[in-house]
């Protein structure tokens, strides 16, 4: 098996079901499984939403997920992931991606919103900062936080989500994250598993 060692594509790689919804109401196939949408969604609805741009680039990284190897290595404040394939196509992907994943964070644009860690991740925006570099293959992004609490998202989300998005493709995205040890939710929120399973996604605002 492939060294995949964890990692964050901005928060990153990874994401569907708000997105299935908006297309079930401007499209009246999609309910019915058909296109893009339709065949993003298997699995009980537990993908990775994101705008009509975004899903097809998530959805091939996914499919290629053998294809893509990954280096993730902690920071005092957070990670560097370095994720890389020699395939020139997913080379690109992967840069486009992660430019867009980066772009929702400066934002505060979630995603995934149904999934335990990427709400955090989104309710936590602003303390994190994230700096792409261009590697053979890849890129090399440093992501890290400025409070204590926040970091531990950024970890949790480079090792047990992109990583193992990255290691086990699709049916990985049909699983939610949870969240890091001992971490209180934002406002004290609380979503019990069955909840957090019937739907990870991703919304767009």
């Amino acid at each position: 098996m492939r060294p995949f060692a964890i990692a964050l594509l901005v928060p990153a790689l990874a994401l569907a079901g708000e997105a299935h919804h908006q297309a079930q109401d401007s499209d009246p196939g999609a309910s019915q499984g058909g296109g893009m949408m339709g065949g993003m969604m298997g699995g009980g609805g537990m993908m990775m939403g994101g705008s009509m741009e975004e899903m097809p680039v998530i959805h091939r990284l996914l499919l290629d997920h053998e294809k893509i190897r990954r280096e993730v290595k902690d920071l005092p404040d957070g990670v560097e992931a370095t994720t890389t394939s020699s395939d020139p196509q997913v080379t690109a992907l992967i840069r486009k991606h992660v430019g867009e994943m980066k772009a929702r964070i400066e934002k505060g644009e979630p995603i995934r919103q149904m999934d335990p860690l990427f709400r955090e991740i989104f309710a936590n925006h602003q303390h994190i900062h994230m700096t792409i570099e261009d590697v053979p293959g890849g890129v090399r992004v440093t992501e890290t936080a400025d409070e204590t609490r926040v970091v531990s998202l950024v970890r949790q989300h480079a090792r047990r989500a992109v990583s193992e998005f990255v290691a086990e493709g699709m049916p990985r995205a049909m699983r939610p994250t949870p969240l890091p040890p001992g971490y209180a939710p934002s406002g004290g929120e609380q979503h019990s598993p069955g909840h957090a399973g019937r739907c990870c996604c991703w919304k767009s605002t």
